[in-house]
């Protein structure tokens, strides 16, 4: 491999900086890995008129870095694009909703030197005034339909379950239906985190058959791994498989941690004038990574394994609760976590032993750091904010408490497909 100079690997540092983004959803097409087959379902149902989509799963798995990937997909197409895509807030009503929605639309055909239609306009001129709040679901159709007629018209809305109303959520069900019963030239598509679609929109069963449902579930191993093979290969550099296999498993299938380990692995290697990153760069880049974590999570950990008694194992309990397998949708049965508890606390343990401490990670006291369902004949669990999972992964590998022989002991998903180790 080449030498390269300072001035060389300095700006291949800085260059990583923009590859790998750990804050931020993905909104390039060349900088995106993976989702083949949930972004061509997404695309089908733009293709069929009358249909729409949601994209549901957990927190963290990457489902607005999917939705930026649509537009990509869709240029072969003979008419312009016309896509807004607004966020919700708990205190939207229906019509703040689509307020923003139409003040996008706005926004874009200025960026894009667009002409919208006289009448439409005018429509968007009234109904984004702030004091306009009579908005009706004939309204919303007319607006997409006329611009349906000169443009392919995507309306994108993200964090769907972050608003409370339920008269809201009904509301935007019920037009959605309407729009797709008038076959208007339009596609709507809803983003959240919910275990399934009937919670997420509050069990408008009647939408089903015009609501097509993605599920988005964790990355398998090869998706997270083509993250960081891509995002160095742009730098000219290589990795171990070792090192690559390694942040792939702390990653649990969360992108999040696959961009923040990539980036400060990366640049470890280039700080020692290496353009090959190793097993040794990784496990710097885990000791950086727990300084780089957010405030929540690190308080969320602290509060959920801190204890007064010497002898207490919640630490241990919760770094064997985040190894255990998972499904697609991450959780875990308690007798996924005994075989992990024993290798960390390296003697046998009851059942009875650590039971009470996953249930005491469900209550207010250490932070509900965990769910239970109680759906389901025996109790499982998954953790209430994903992105800890790893977090406490790379904690227990910084503290000493598991090594990457323990991370190879972790077991694959359920699924085949959804390979997460």
């Amino acid at each position: 491999m080449a030498k390269h100079t300072k001035s060389e690997l300095e700006k291949f540092a800085f260059k990583l900086g923009t590859l790998f983004k750990p804050t931020s959803p993905i909104n390039r097409e060349d900088l995106f890995s993976g989702r083949g087959r949930q972004t061509l379902d997404v695309v089908d149902v733009i293709n069929q008129p009358g249909q729409h989509a949601v994209l549901y799963g957990e927190r963290g798995v990457g489902k607005t870095s999917l939705a930026n990937m649509i537009f990509p997909k869709l240029r072969t197409t003979a008419m312009p694009i016309i896509a807004p895509f607004v966020n919700c807030f708990n205190s939207d009503d229906f019509s703040a909703i689509w307020k923003r929605v139409l003040g996008e639309i706005k926004l874009q055909a200025q960026a894009k030197d667009l002409d919208l239609p006289k009448g439409i306009e005018a429509i968007i001129q009234e109904y984004t005034d702030p004091f306009m709040d009579r908005f009706q679901p004939e309204v919303i159709r007319t607006v997409l339909h006329e611009l349906g007629q000169y443009y392919v018209v995507v309306v994108i809305v993200d964090e769907f379950d972050a608003v409370e109303s339920k008269q809201t959520r009904r509301n935007v069900a019920d037009t959605i239906k309407y729009l797709s019963d008038r076959n208007t030239p339009a596609t709507i598509v809803m983003i959240g985190v919910a275990d399934d679609v009937e919670e997420l929109i509050e069990n408008h069963q009647s939408i089903e058959r015009c609501l097509c449902q993605i599920n988005v579930p964790r990355m398998s191993r090869d998706e997270l791994e083509t993250i960081v093979t891509k995002g160095l290969g742009e730098c000219e550099m290589e990795i171990a498989q070792g090192a690559l296999h390694e942040i792939s498993r702390l990653s649990r299938g969360l992108p999040h941690y696959t961009h923040l380990l990539g980036l400060y692995a990366g640049r470890c290697a280039l700080e020692n004038s290496e353009m090959k990153v190793t097993e040794e760069h990784v496990a710097i880049a885990v000791k950086q990574s727990i300084g780089k974590a957010q405030a929540t999570i690190e308080g969320d950990y602290t509060r959920a394994v801190t204890s007064s008694r010497k002898d207490a194992t919640y630490r241990e309990v919760l770094l064997a609760a985040a190894m255990a397998k998972t499904d697609g949708m991450g959780f875990f049965y308690p007798k996924d976590v005994r075989p992990h508890l024993e290798r960390i606390v390296k003697k046998p343990v009851r059942f009875d032993t650590f039971s009470k401490h996953l249930l005491a990670f469900c209550d207010d006291q250490r932070g509900s750091v965990l769910r239970k369902d109680r759906s389901t004949p025996r109790p499982r669990y998954r953790f209430a904010n994903p992105l800890l999972e790893p977090y406490i992964l790379i904690r227990g590998m910084a503290d000493g408490l598991i090594g990457e022989n323990d991370l190879r002991e972790t077991r694959d998903v359920d699924d085949p497909q959804q390979r997460l180790f």
